[in-house]
C-alpha cells in the first residue's frame, strides 16, 4: 500500500506513521515507541489542540490510533540518529510493495539499525522490529 504520489512531504510522513502504527497495533507490538525525524509531524501529533492544517485528517487518524493504546510514546529524533528510517524511505521509492521484516531484515537495513542503536541502550536487541521508520521494542 503506497501513499498517493501527490502528497506533501509532511503528509507523506504522517501517512507513513499512520500506516506503521496501524500495522504495529494489529500485530500487537506494544508498547509502542514511535520516532520520527519530522519535528513538525511529531509536534502536530502530540499537540492537544485540533489540527486545522491541510494534513489535519492524517493527524487525527494517527491520534485516533494512538488513543486505542495508552502505552505509546511519540518523540522526535534527529535524522542523524534515524538512518534506518531514511534507508527504508529510499527503498520504498523503488519498491511497489509494502515490506515488513521481522527480527532480521536485509543486510542494507541491518547495517543502518546497528549504526542507529545507541551503545547506552545495551547494544542491539535481535527482537527489534523495523517497519516504516518505526522501532518496536
Amino acid at each position: 500500500m503506497r501513499a498517493p504520489s501527490m502528497l506533501s512531504i509532511l503528509a507523506t510522513e504522517l501517512y507513513a506513521l499512520k500506516t506503521g502504527i496501524s500495522f504495529a497495533l494489529d500485530a500487537s507490538f506494544v508498547p509502542l515507541v514511535i520516532e520520527s525525524d519530522s519535528l513538525l509531524a511529531i509536534n502536530m501529533i502530540n499537540d492537544v489542540e485540533e489540527c486545522l492544517a491541510a494534513e489535519g485528517a492524517l493527524v487525527d487518524g494517527v491520534r485516533r490510533l494512538l488513543a486505542t493504546h495508552e502505552f505509546s510514546t511519540v518523540r522526535h529524533i534527529p535524522r542523524s540518529a534515524n538512518g534506518a528510517a531514511h534507508r527504508i524511505a529510499r527503498f520504498s521509492l523503488r519498491d511497489q510493495n509494502l515490506s515488513c521484516w521481522m527480527e532480521v531484515g536485509p543486510l542494507w537495513l541491518m547495517d543502518a539499525v546497528y549504526d542507529d542503536w545507541p551503545a547506552s541502550n545495551g547494544g542491539f536487541n535481535e527482537a527489534t522490529v523495523i517497519h516504516a521508520g518505526l522501532r518496536f521494542d
